[in-house]
């Protein structure tokens, strides 16, 4: 594009820009290209009148889409939402490859900041909730209540006022495979949802900050959000049972220090028994809350097998499904529903007993070797470390 095409299309730009101001009252408008907030926000706003640019209005009778369309091809289209005006202009009359300047959304620059905020709401209430996990409906509402119920808004707002603590520590605590990285999957999908900061912390996170003395940065964030630490065991072990490390007062000291703008959780999982953990870490202000993930009863064993595909429920006796598997953890009996579907790939049929029969065959082969259990920053799970910048970074 040389400099004529450039003052031209800039002139173009700044001429829609007035007449927004002209036509709809808006006071020093800011041009925005919505992109994924599109979408969202126009399935919550209501529309309102159309206007012609420099006398020139095509209305688009496309029948597709038409709740989110803003039914014209040339023009402009008011919206409301809240209580906030904003205006959508579509007037690409040339042929530059990069029409953004001459087809975009406006809103006075007073109400830009807060229209953020609606667009943010309603792409976060368009997406679909994260599905609980199998767990007992105490334990939900416990986990629930102490880590996404107590950063949302409201709720911080009035801890925070009472003068209540703005950080929280939660442990999750039972042998692997029941349940915890199902429960901190959860957490972590409500935490996306709502655009707050996560971060997974694993015993090589730590390692590595030890080395070069940044402990801090792995508790910190900038706004509201969760940090997971995963099998954490080498900080937080009982100093008067194991070989006492610097590890242990190192992390409690990184754990006082947090200097707190909004809130944070802190959710620390472990397969130790609650016995070897520290007693300095397990004082309140540093842990608040502990729930322990036991190997499932039946009707939770029950719960998991009924979310299986329907194409397996179909050729499989549920109940003797469930009194089989009496013992088995959930990552046990997920394991089953694989080696069905394996054996369904190469026989065409759904066999329950052949696959208990190859899951003790390669239990007993497991048994034989040194395997270490891995927890939820196990490869393959999607959960990267949340920087400020909004980028995932996966291990």
């Amino acid at each position: 594009m040389n400099q004529t095409q450039l003052q031209q299309y800039a002139a173009d730009h700044r001429r829609l820009l007035a007449l927004i101001t002209e036509q709809t009252g808006l006071v020093d408008p800011v041009a925005i290209d919505l992109d994924e907030f599109y979408l969202p926000l126009m399935k919550h706003a209501r529309k309102g009148r159309l206007l012609p640019v420099e006398g020139v209005l095509v209305r688009d009778w496309d029948p597709d889409n038409r709740r989110t369309s803003p039914g014209f091809q040339l023009g402009m289209r008011l919206y409301t939402i809240e209580g906030i005006r904003f205006v959508r202009v579509r007037f690409g009359h040339s042929d530059h490859p990069n029409i953004w300047g001459l087809d975009f959304t406006a809103v006075s620059r007073a109400d830009y900041r807060r229209l953020y905020r609606i667009a943010m709401r309603c792409r976060r209430d368009d997406e679909p909730a994260a599905v609980p996990p199998v767990l007992p409906r105490e334990q939900l509402d416990l986990l629930w209540k102490n880590t996404i119920g107590y950063l949302e808004g409201s709720n911080l707002d009035r801890i925070k006022a009472y003068g209540g603590r703005a950080k929280r520590g939660v442990l999750l605590t039972g042998s692997p495979g029941n349940g915890k990285t199902m429960a901190c999957r959860w957490i972590w999908e409500a935490c996306r949802q709502r655009r707050w900061e996560y971060r997974l912390v694993t015993p090589d996170n730590y390692r590595q900050a030890r080395a070069h003395d940044t402990i801090e940065e792995l508790f910190g964030v900038d706004r509201r959000g969760i940090v997971f630490f995963d099998d954490m065991d080498l900080a937080l072990r009982d100093r008067e049972k194991v070989h006492e490390t610097e590890d242990q007062a190192v992390f409690l000291s990184a754990l006082d220090g947090i200097n707190v703008h909004e809130g944070v959780v802190f959710v620390f999982t472990t397969n130790c028994s609650l016995e070897l953990i520290d007693r300095a870490f397990k004082r309140p202000g540093r842990l608040d809350l502990v729930l322990h993930f036991k190997v499932p009863e039946a009707p939770l064993r029950r719960q998991l097998i009924e979310r299986w595909h329907e194409d397996i429920r179909r050729h499989l006796d549920v109940d003797r499904a469930v009194e089989s598997t009496e013992g088995y953890s959930f990552a046990e009996v997920e394991e089953l529903k694989n080696l069905l579907v394996m054996n369904y790939m190469d026989s065409n049929q759904w066999d329950w007993e052949w696959a208990i029969k190859q899951f003790a065959i390669n239990r007993q082969e497991l048994s034989t070797r040194s395997t270490r259990q891995v927890g939820f920053s196990s490869p393959g799970l999607g959960l990267g470390i949340r920087h400020g910048n909004g980028e995932d970074i996966p291990f």
